[in-house]
């Protein structure tokens, strides 16, 4: 006769089955309720630490902003009170100025791209105002070319007319800056005498070569097609737009480029580059040279073994991880030979019949 299974010993194993189970559900139940929990924490955490940084930018943009802004309207409340240096004035907001936007590039990473636009407006705005500023206390006359059509040129420079006040002492008028504008297919060459300090100006202009040998005070060029710029040390901004199927070779302390397309840039620049609104820029390490470049370095105040050109700031392309497809770092490619493109840069002009002419002698101030 068959033994018969013990009805309790089944039930009670059944009962510690169950048990298990439902300790085995409560327990995950809980470990989830609690990785979830964590997970809120650690979000909340990061929310309160951005919102601190994004808070604490603001402080500091804001109230910075507010300091160049009144040194800059600082001169016009001095009435008959003797104006301070101008040069040193200007030279340090713009230092300040530069201070202030690598302080927003560097915070993109955690600001909206309205916040960024928001800051972007108000640096642009600092920036007009002391532009504006220095034209008003500081007025350049502007030089222009009254000829058309030219191979080659080498600018001379005014000196600053002499005037006797009252007591008889010799008065200065203030320097002036060069504007080139309205040129097409011209070698136009600055030297070291007719740049030095000042502010170059270029408007304009297609199929031009443009050298500048010596240690311009800032440049700025808008509207250019199919021109070659070669400039020595800038001590302060490198400013363009515009451009079309232009090559720069620029050494600066700080480089913006707006509006620009299918440009390659040559670069030496302290400061992070920034470009805007801008296609197919290709950047390559700075490669102009002429006797007194080095001098040039020391005069611009530009430090030669600190050249940031592959770091440059797009504010179209706001990514932090990826790459903007707005601009390249050239690879294994050739630097140019600037006498070889020199000369055929003129041996074009000639096929192309334009009858040279001295502009050196039909230069005037306008």
């Amino acid at each position: 006769m068959e033994s018969q299974p013990n009805v309790d010993s089944v039930d009670d194993a059944a009962a510690v089955a169950r048990k298990d189970f439902m300790l085995e559900r409560l327990n995950k139940r809980n470990k989830d309720r609690q990785n979830y929990l964590d997970v809120k924490l650690e979000q909340r955490s990061k929310e309160t630490v951005q919102n601190e940084g994004v808070d604490y930018f603001a402080t500091c943009f804001n109230r910075r902003a507010y300091e160049i802004e009144e040194r800059i309207n600082a001169l016009d409340r001095c009435g008959d009170a003797p104006l301070p240096d101008l040069g040193k004035h200007f030279a340090e907001i713009t230092m300040e100025i530069q201070e202030l936007q690598r302080y927003l590039t560097t915070s993109t990473m955690f600001l909206s791209d309205f916040k960024i636009k928001s800051c972007q407006n108000v640096l642009n705005t600092l920036s007009g105002a002391t532009e504006e500023a220095r034209q008003r206390f500081m007025p350049k006359k502007k030089f222009g070319f009254s000829s058309k059509k030219t191979t080659t040129a080498a600018v001379k420079q005014k000196l600053p007319q002499k005037k006797l006040d009252k007591t008889g002492a010799e008065q200065q008028k203030s320097t002036f800056s060069w504007t080139i504008s309205d040129q097409r297919q011209q070698h136009i060459v600055l030297r070291a005498a007719e740049v030095d300090g000042l502010d170059i100006t270029i408007s304009n202009v297609a199929n031009c070569l443009v050298e500048l040998q010596g240690h311009p005070g800032s440049v700025q060029i808008s509207n250019a097609t199919q021109c070659t710029v070669l400039s020595g040390p800038v001590a302060r901004s490198f400013f363009a737009e515009h451009l079309q199927q232009c090559t720069l070779a620029i050494a600066c302390q700080q480089l913006r480029l707006h509006s620009s397309q299918a440009t390659r840039i040559y670069l030496h620049v302290t400061c992070r580059a920034i470009i805007e609104d801008s296609q197919q820029i290709e950047i390559d390490v700075y490669n102009y040279d002429y006797p007194q470049l080095e001098a040039d370095y020391l005069a611009a105040g530009l430090n030669k073994s600190q050249n940031n050109y592959m770091d440059v700031a797009d504010f179209n392309w706001l990514s932090p991880d990826v790459h903007s497809p707005n601009w390249t770092v050239l690879k294994d490619h050739p630097a140019p030979n600037w006498s070889a493109k020199r000369t055929q840069f003129l041996e074009g002009i000639n096929k192309a019949d334009v009858v040279p002419s001295a502009v050196a002698k039909d230069a005037k101030i306008v």
